[in-house]
């Protein structure tokens, strides 16, 4: 597939409202609607909405610019750099060296709770919104900093406590052995999910989470 930027016909740095209005004109010219039996078009039409849909998306975008289109897959599903990178070595960087250690470059601080899920909603659109991009409003319920705690999960006139198991590193470290010898692996601790801190006089109005919908 050629340069995405060259198949949007933009520059580079081009901005997100360039790059939507640069779309939108290459969308209608090579639209099957607008070129019927045009095999050619229909397939430069793929390609121009693959461009749009990697250059559209910061992260998407940042992976391309740094690796090409090996960084954001392909348009059949291939892997891309972190499917590649990101899982085998280190995980295995992890269980031979641990996270204290290795190619770590140190200690590292506490590792904190996991990432939480992302947020989806359902939203009906036409078909030309779809092709050519829209602004539809939708309703969420998010989970915001409870107001009565500012976060914390601690009652009124307490504050959250060291972790007794992880000594308030938010990580727990065990050692094994291994036919390579004694092997440390560390993971967030379980007794307080990552984050360093128990609660033991939960806040009321959140239970001890700190966030309220």
């Amino acid at each position: 597939m050629a340069d995405y930027y060259e198949l949007l016909g933009v520059s580079r740095s081009a901005g997100p409202d360039e790059l939507k209005r640069a779309y939108r004109q290459r969308a209608r010219e090579l639209h099957p609607d607008a070129n019927p039996n045009d095999s050619a078009a229909a397939e430069r039409f793929k390609e121009v909405s693959r461009a749009y849909q990697v250059l559209a998306d910061p992260d998407q975008r940042a992976r391309y610019d740094r690796f090409g289109e090996a960084g954001v897959g392909n348009a059949n599903g291939g892997p891309n750099v972190d499917d590649i990178f990101s899982g085998g070595l280190n995980d295995l960087f992890s269980s031979l060296f641990g996270n204290t250690g290795g190619f770590g470059g140190g200690r590292r601080g506490p590792s904190g709770p996991p990432r939480g899920q992302d947020m989806e909603v359902s939203a009906r659109i036409s078909f030309e919104q779809a092709v050519f991009g829209s602004t539809v409003p939708v309703t969420l319920k998010l989970p915001q900093r409870c107001p009565d705690c500012d976060g914390s999960g601690a009652g009124a006139g307490t504050q959250p406590v060291p972790c007794v198991e992880c000594s308030g590193s938010g990580q727990v470290q065990r050692v094994r052995q291994s036919l390579l010898g004694q092997m440390v692996t560390t993971s967030a601790c379980p007794r307080c999910g990552g984050l360093g801190q128990v609660v033991v006089t939960p806040c009321p109005t959140c239970r001890g989470e700190g966030r309220v919908r």
